[in-house]
């Protein structure tokens, strides 16, 4: 088969057997392997198709640029190579996919980022390396996937084509493969912003210059796609929604959850380059904050991981609480700018924004509202010009909460108010407090099925700290095991619900089982009839009577809320024989209450910083209302 010659500026069809005579890498800017098995499935199905018919595959365009002699980095088409040199060693031609010349060292056709070299060559050589991270465990499962798969043969591999086209310069290599990219397949916006920064690069006058620019963008989002490769468990990360976070806090311009970064960082460049401004600078200080920010949000987005170190254990609870109650993405920015301002000082702060995102939990309230102000505030943490309302910076947690609250926050109950100078009218207290009736809800579980695991969580923190309930409650599995309520991101999957009395016992056909399933129907989903349970304990009791339910309950692995079940103060008027009725759901609900009221209530907004309403409360400015009503 005829030689090629890739030349800058130029396109060649080629096949697969032509492009082994080049040496390919992909640059460090580029993002790790992302292919899955759906994907990788395509391209066997593919690779079989056209064996069938005995033609060539044809696998679109590949964008490429020199980086030395015979050498070339993939700008465009990563992926489907590096699948096709995993295709290649698995069907035996791992000399093809795994070169070692006289005396040198073995190195992959298509070498990955730095850090999966050594990983790519033991897979290649098919030996065993544990993968460590989530792309060299999709290396991992490509490859095996590809070496079980039946349909094509090397031959059919080799034979496949590709349209190379060869970009003078990495400039001109980045921006062909966003409009290549814009305009039908999907691609992360985190990607089309890194190749804009290079794009841009073109409008800096010296090659000698230029390169430098590129080298720092390459070492930046290096350190980014570092950040963003989690363990090989574990998901993907969003970048994307780093993305926007990043730009909420960096850039001073209102920016609208419907607006795409790229359009924005494009126009502002645009900007600076119109006004002779420092195009090099301003990419190095949007590139610094970036990763700046990834080192916190990461730590935001997976507490559970090693993002968070051991060390920083208080910081790691209060954000494992956060991100565990599941529902505040207005405040993340907040968090994380008070993360990198503060470091573990913003404890108190990440904690506060819990309690807010209960309470609106509680009270329904839509999760951005008040948005343009949270975001307002996380900016100026950010930049280090948040000021009070009477100009003093604000440079400590129980100073941003105090003016959080007066911003943000429902309030507890109408108690709290009057407590803090600020009696209600029936207005407000129909529009600003949370539901008296919350937590009395008798279709609490269907209102608020997502928060159980999250209440009964920090109800099981609470009980062993209270003196009230501290000398009757043992623990077997203790709340602060987190292995044994959460599982990598997947929140509480370890437990399930549990209807104290069943939903439909076994004995409600018998006299008394049918008086006390009609005397229990109004309650049946209250929650002082709710418990939560490990899930393989939770087998085989669901429904049976409660007569043999309550000391089935009690036996399980305890957990303190559930071993209460036995306490008089819990139990009510049980009568002749075991039973569990109205009475014991209202005071059981009575006790979680009082423990909410400490973890939720007043008590726990003063003791983080919350005093009555004064002069140092910033009032709303005319941006913090144009965007709270959109979706």
């Amino acid at each position: 088969m005829p030689t090629i010659t890739l030349q800058p500026g130029q396109s060649c069809m080629c096949t697969v057997q032509q492009l082994l005579e080049y040496d390919f890498h992909i640059p460090m800017f580029q993002r790790p392997y992302d292919w899955g098995a759906e994907q990788v499935q395509d391209m066997i199905g593919d690779l079989a198709e056209a064996q069938s018919r005995q033609g060539s595959l044809f696998l679109g365009l590949t964008v490429v640029c020199p980086s030395g002699a015979n050498r070339y980095a993939i700008v465009d088409g990563q992926q489907r190579l590096t699948t096709l040199m995993l295709a290649l060693a698995a069907r035996s031609g791992t000399q093809h996919a795994l070169r070692a010349p006289d005396g040198m060292l073995s190195a992959p056709w298509i070498s990955p980022r730095p850090a999966d070299v050594g990983f790519m060559r033991a897979l290649l050589a098919r030996t065993t390396e544990k993968p460590g991270t989530l792309s060299q465990r999709r290396l991992h499962d490509a490859f095996a996937q590809l070496c079980d798969a039946s349909g094509f043969t090397l031959d059919t591999i080799l034979r496949a084509q590709l349209i190379v086209y060869v970009a003078p310069n990495l400039a001109g290599a980045t921006g062909l493969f966003e409009r290549i990219n814009l305009r039908g397949k999907e691609v992360s916006q985190f990607d089309l912003v890194k190749n804009k920064l290079i794009e841009w690069t073109a409008m800096v006058p010296t090659p000698a210059a230029r390169d430098k620019v590129e080298a720092f963008i390459t070492e930046r989002y290096d350190r980014l796609y570092r950040l963003l490769d989690p363990g090989s468990s574990s998901t993907p990360f969003d970048s994307d929604k780093l993305l926007k976070l990043h730009w909420i806090l960096f850039s001073d311009k209102v920016f609208k959850p419907g607006q795409r970064v790229l359009a924005r960082l494009d126009e502002t460049l645009s900007e600076v380059h119109d006004q002779q401004g420092n195009i090099v600078q301003w990419i190095e200080q949007y590139i610094d904050s970036l990763v700046e920010v990834a080192e916190a949000w990461v730590k935001t987005e997976r507490p559970y991981e090693d993002a968070v170190s051991r060390s920083e254990k208080k910081l790691r609870d209060a954000l494992l609480g956060f991100a565990r109650l599941g529902r505040e993405t207005e405040l993340q920015p907040l968090i994380v700018a008070a993360i990198v301002r503060w470091g573990t000082g913003a404890t108190d702060l990440i904690r506060f924004c819990e309690i807010v995102s209960f309470r609106g939990a509680l009270a329904k309230q839509k999760s951005h509202s008040e948005r343009s102000r949270k975001w307002r505030f996380a900016r100026q943490l950010y930049q280090g010009d948040w000021v009070d309302g009477k100009g003093a910076k604000i440079s400590a947690a129980s100073a941003a909460i105090h003016q959080l609250f007066w911003g943000t926050a429902s309030w507890w109950n109408e108690a709290e108010a009057e407590a803090l100078g600020q009696p209600m009218s029936a207005e407000e207290r129909n529009t600003m407090i949370v539901p008296e009736n919350a937590l009395d809800s008798p279709k609490f579980y269907q209102e608020y099925k997502h928060i159980i695991h999250y209440l009964f969580w920090n109800y099981g923190l609470h009980l062993p700290r209270s003196e009230k309930w501290s000398g009757q409650v043992r623990e077997d599995i203790s709340p602060f095991q987190e292995s044994v309520w959460f599982e990598n991101d997947d929140s509480f999957q370890n437990w399930d619900i549990e209807h104290i009395y069943p939903q439909n016992p076994d004995d409600r056909h018998t006299k008394d089982g049918k008086n006390q399933f009609k005397a229990m129907a109004p309650w049946l989903h209250h929650l002082g009839n709710l418990t939560v349970l490990p899930i393989r304990d939770n087998r085989g009791m669901q429904n049976a009577p409660f007569e043999s339910k309550l000391d089935w309950l009690r036996q399980q692995r305890k957990v303190s809320f559930n071993e209460l079940l036995s306490s008089a103060e819990y139990r009510g008027n049980l009568m002749s024989r075991p039973h569990w009725g109205d009475n014991n759901c209202r005071k059981r609900v009575a006790r979680l209450k009082e423990a909410a009221d400490d973890i939720w209530g007043l008590s726990a907004i003063k003791r983080l910083g919350v005093g009555k309403y004064d002069a140092r409360v910033q009032e709303p400015t005319e941006d913090d209302d144009d965007m709270d009503d959109q979706s």
